[in-house]
């Protein structure tokens, strides 16, 4: 008998357990295909693991392509809010696809948590939208960051910028800003567009090559990086550093010799030595083998993090009353401390991250290695480097 009741006693104690548990069903929209794409989702499915295993709260996942382009992204979010019917979406890394989205994410009205999309664009565009958190910091905290790199290398001797940037939403909508900011730090600064993904660059360069950058600065994405880094060579621009902006570096990228010495800005980067970064490797290298560097990684975890947070002290599905939670949401992460707050500009209501969590790093020897502020370097900046 008392077998009995010890076994109906745990039958009813897991039957408690099941009716606590809130169940929600999350849309995940991201370019599964591209490096930073594939590095956010693997974030997100590990920060789902995290929650889902505190088993007051079940996160489940409806995981669709957007195709990094926007004829793909807008029907595949129509999916994901009239047959899969989820009243949350993380989604939102490139910002000429997020801006596309804009309209129909206020036609359905979804909880929409951005992982990426920096461009003052989209923030232009969401910012009557009341359900819309932005997690990344935006082109002008980037420009902010940059900024104090590049008066570090001003006082060290450069003083002409040459910019390539890609012609969409991500490159163009703070180049104007970047032109003026760099100008008044004393710069002398050269600008030009570029169509992504081109794979040509040798016209620009050469016409680049007659300004004599010391800094060749170019704002695209990851299929640009070895082009422009084999293509300036070619031409003998030489400048004394190559920096780039992407916001994924090609796969392997470290493994070619044409890599060394170029530098550029990251969020985070797996030597990052604060408590929930070395958390946050440790479960990633136990879930999937290898640690990426891509920071879309941990960035995509804290997003599932927060919203696990969120959904378990609003006891509810609702996402209005998960939002009125994560409003309120403070947590350490890989990157630093996590509140939201309006943006600078005041457009964006809930902004998670700013300039703060950036860094600039170089490859150096096969790695990405942190070279600047100061406070933060692990090794120093190799200025001029060979290229």
């Amino acid at each position: 008998m008392k077998r009995v009741w010890f076994v109906l006693l745990a039958v009813l104690g897991l039957a408690g357990l099941a009716l606590a548990q809130t169940t929600v069903r999350v849309g995940v929209l991201l370019p599964t295909s591209t490096v930073a794409g594939k590095a956010a989702l693997n974030g997100v499915q590990l920060g789902v693991d995290q929650v889902n295993a505190g088993g007051k709260v079940k996160i489940e996942l409806v995981v669709v392509d957007d195709g990094n382009a926007p004829a793909a992204a807008v029907p595949a979010l129509t999916k994901l809010m009239t047959v899969d019917r989820v009243d949350i979406v993380i989604g939102g890394l490139a910002s000429g696809v997020t801006f596309a989205l804009s309209g129909p994410v206020k036609q359905y009205q979804p909880l929409f948590l951005c992982i990426g999309a920096a461009s003052s664009v989209v923030e232009q565009a969401f910012s009557d939208y009341g359900r819309f958190f932005h997690y990344h910091p935006w082109d002008y905290h980037n420009v902010a960051a940059a900024l104090e790199f590049f008066k570090h290398l001003y006082d060290s001797g450069a003083r002409r910028v040459a910019i390539l940037y890609e012609d969409g939403p991500f490159g163009s909508a703070g180049i104007q800003t970047y032109r003026q900011q760099l100008e008044r730090q004393g710069y002398t600064v050269q600008a030009e567009p570029f169509k992504s993904g081109s794979g040509s660059f040798t016209s620009i360069l050469t016409r680049l090559k007659g300004f004599r950058p010391d800094i060749l600065y170019w704002i695209g994405y990851d299929v640009d990086a070895l082009p422009i880094a084999a293509q300036a060579r070619q031409v003998g621009l030489e400048p004394k550093l190559i920096y780039g902006a992407p916001p994924a570096w090609p796969v392997g990228f470290e493994k070619n010799a044409l890599s060394n010495d170029i530098a550029g800005m990251t969020a985070w980067l797996p030597s990052v030595s604060n408590n929930e970064s070395r958390r946050f490797v440790n479960l990633y290298r136990r879930k999937f083998g290898d640690v990426t560097d891509e920071y879309m990684a941990p960035m995509g975890y804290v997003i599932a993090l927060s919203l696990g947070r969120a959904v378990e002290a609003a006891g509810s599905a609702d996402k209005d009353r998960i939002a009125a939670e994560l409003a309120k949401v403070q947590m350490d992460t890989p990157f630093g401390p996590l509140s939201f707050k309006p943006s600078d500009t005041g457009r964006t209501r809930f902004q998670g991250f700013n300039q703060s969590i950036w860094l600039q790093f170089q490859y150096l020897e096969g790695s990405r290695r942190p070279v600047f502020p100061a406070n933060r370097a692990a090794r120093p900046l190799r200025f001029p480097g060979n290229y």
